[in-house]
């Protein structure tokens, strides 16, 4: 009886255990230990026997083990140690947390699949020992590591950052090709690009002083004669005068250089300025902005081009999307999500086992290429925020245009409410699970509005099919300024009330339903006003749903209705922002 009972206790870890030895769960082990020093809410998911279920957020694999994990902006704490024990890991992502300790040794044997290792925006700390022939990207930023860069192999290597940290001694002739920018901030950091290292020279000057001390030591005993002496002194004033000779003439060099350099700088702001005065407001205006374009336009061509944005084919890749390639894109399995005004969204499922959503563009609605468009999507391919969908990917080649976003496996708002509508179909949609959502979509919007981008950023098609829902039930804002570039939109927009008793009786949900009023007029253009308009329509369409006022309560549910009616103000200017709607918001929350 004993023995029964020791084997029905010990039967679940054994059946654990048996999948892990068979090849399905070999990576548990590290992913628990990881967790156990964190408490933070993104690993909360983290249950279960095994992470390759879907359900673990941040966590991607590829035939049974664990191949990302990609876990930025998550509040973590402790050790990344554990998480670079995982033998078939390719992308590691932990930037912006607060992760302490050093890093273990990387090599082949440990890591022979790590590809991309970001983990800049820590307090970690310790040497980058990392001999990797298959590291393609290391991001190490602001952090606080220490020692040479003699220890780091990486030939393969075509992202690289390690600025801000306590590095020290030569860069070596393989990473001397990255821009300066790579290695700012360590102050005992030399050599190309950042300026020569003078330890060389220091050891020059200290072996001539140490060889002419030894050779008048040699030459004149202790009781010499003053002529000997008088020898060796003077052999040594020569010397030491033809190095403070040497030295004089480089600092005065340098001095000049620098005047020089300074009279020049002066000369071109007086110029500048007196430009600047004499020209009229609206040349101002026109050069202010068209200078703020550029900047702007050369800002995303040097963060996407150098920092996070590869090219495979006419794939253009962002943060996260490293692996993807179009090739890989074309050959995957495919599941028809969606078809709407701008196009059809797929579930593609790629070789490596990653799922991703892929947008195909609308032939109609962007046809040719355009430069605006492109720039747009990268700067859009910057985003990153909890509750906005991250875009991985875009291409724009042969009158193709793809876009390739994560993809969310709970659905659109949109369809929870046509659930909850009725029809044979059960799902509740519950009061706080409305505010949850709505709360969420508010952050997400709110995020794109205050992106530092000139000119801001508008998302410009708000609606229910928009907001799309992860593994955690979370809201994220989806397809920002996408239809700003589309160039047959019939904007036909029906007047408010009638459209709110649409949408409230479970119409279908389409953009023009939630469109505001002053985007009839021909040539109108999407603002961050009409975004505002489209997300309390959106609020009244969702609190006042079926069984909203019931489960909500009187006080929350015409609180909410408050909101919208601001927000769904006539005049644009009426409207509250949308920092202003969030405050509002939480009063409920």
């Amino acid at each position: 009886m004993f023995p029964l009972m020791i084997f029905l206790f010990n039967l679940p870890a054994w059946f654990v255990h048996g999948e892990v030895a068979n090849g399905g769960h070999q990576d548990l082990h590290f992913l628990l230990s990881f967790k156990s020093y964190n408490n933070a809410a993104a690993l909360k998911t983290w249950v279960g026997p095994n992470p390759c279920s879907g359900s673990w957020l941040g966590v991607r694999c590829s035939r049974g083990r664990v191949a990302g994990v990609f876990l930025d902006d998550a509040a973590l704490v402790g050790s990344v140690a554990p998480l670079l024990g995982l033998t078939h890991i390719r992308v590691l992502a932990v930037r912006n947390n607060s992760l302490t300790g050093t890093l273990p040794p990387l090599n082949n044997s440990t890591s022979p699949r790590l590809r991309h290792l970001l983990l800049s925006h820590n307090n970690l700390s310790g040497s980058l020992n990392l001999s990797l022939p298959s590291l393609v990207t290391l991001r190490a930023e602001h952090n606080s590591f220490s020692g040479g860069l003699q220890e780091l192999s990486v030939p393969m290597i075509r992202r690289f950052n390690v600025s801000v940290n306590k590095l020290a001694g030569d860069i070596s002739s393989s990473l001397s090709r990255f821009p300066s920018s790579s290695f700012g901030g360590n102050l005992n950091l030399c050599g190309k690009p950042l300026p020569r290292c003078v330890h060389a020279y220091n050891n020059a000057v200290q072996d001539s002083t140490s060889n002419a001390t030894t050779g008048s030591i040699a030459q004149s005993p202790t009781a010499g004669t003053n002529t000997s002496n008088s020898a060796m002194n003077s052999s040594s004033d020569a010397r030491f005068s033809k190095l403070g000779m040497t030295a004089l003439l480089a600092t005065g060099i340098g001095n000049a250089v620098l005047v020089t350099v300074s009279l020049a700088i002066s000369v071109a702001t007086f110029i500048y300025i007196r430009r600047k005065l004499r020209s009229s407001p609206m040349e101002d205006a026109t050069k202010s902005n068209a200078a703020l374009g550029f900047e702007q336009e050369e800002d995303d061509k040097a963060r996407n081009g150098e920092d996070k944005c590869q090219k495979s084919g006419a794939l253009v890749c962002f943060e996260g999307g490293e692996e993807l390639r179009l090739e890989t894109l074309l050959k995957a399995s495919a599941e028809v999500l969606g078809k709407g005004v701008s196009g059809s969204t797929y579930k593609a499922v790629l070789e490596d086992g990653i799922v991703a959503a892929v947008k195909r563009l609308s032939a109609l609605q962007f046809p040719g290429r355009s430069k605006a468009f492109d720039r747009h999507m990268r700067l859009v391919g910057r985003l990153r925020h909890r509750h906005v969908v991250s875009l991985r990917g875009y291409c724009s080649s042969n009158g193709e245009r793809l876009l390739v976003y994560d993809y969310l496996p709970n659905g659109s708002l949109q369809s929870l409410l046509q659930i909850n509508g009725g029809g044979g179909r059960t799902r509740s949609l519950d009061w706080g699970t409305r505010k949850g959502i709505m709360f969420d979509a508010a952050q997400g919007l709110n995020y794109i509005h205050t992106f530092p981008a000139r000119p801001a950023l508008v998302h410009g098609n708000v609606k229910p099919s928009n907001i799309l829902l992860d593994e955690r039930g979370a809201a994220c804002v989806s397809e920002c300024g996408l239809m700003r570039y589309a160039v047959n939109l019939q904007q036909s927009v029906p007047q408010g009330h009638e459209v709110f008793l649409d949408r409230a009786a479970g119409g279908g949900g389409g953009w023009r339903g939630y469109a505001a009023p002053e985007l009839a007029a021909s040539g109108a253009r999407a603002t961050q006003e009409s975004d505002v308009y489209s997300f309390g329509m959106m609020l009244l369409a969702v609190v006042t749903a079926k069984g909203g006022e019931e489960e909500g309560g009187g006080e929350q549910t015409m609180g909410m209705v408050r909101i919208g009616v601001l927000c769904t103000a006539e005049a644009p200017e009426e409207r509250p922002r949308m920092s202003q709607v969030l405050t509002m918001m939480s009063e409920f929350i």
